[in-house]
C-alpha cells in the first residue's frame, strides 16, 4: 500500500549520479514503513527504512509476515 509517491531532483542515484530518481513510501503487510527508490537512467533500485539501506531479501521476508 503506497503512502506517498514523488520524483524529486534532491534524490541522487548512488550508482550513476543521476537525479532522475523516483521515491515511493510503502507500508508492508507487517506494518513496517519502507521507502523504495528507482533510478530512471541506470535502473538501479534500492530500499530504505529511514537512513538504513535494506537488502531485497529483508524486504521480501518482511512482506511475507502478517500483521501482529
Amino acid at each position: 500500500m503506497a503512502r506517498n509517491n514523488q520524483t524529486t531532483s534532491e534524490l541522487e542515484c548512488k550508482s550513476c549520479g543521476s537525479t532522475a530518481v523516483i521515491e515511493i513510501d510503502l507500508t508492508l503487510p507487517d506494518g513496517t514503513e519502507v521507502t523504495f527508490n528507482s533510478c530512471h537512467k541506470c535502473e538501479a533500485r534500492w530500499w530504505r527504512q529511514g537512513a538504513k539501506k535494506l537488502d531485497l531479501e529483508v524486504i521480501l521476508d518482511l512482506a511475507r509476515k502478517p500483521r501482529a
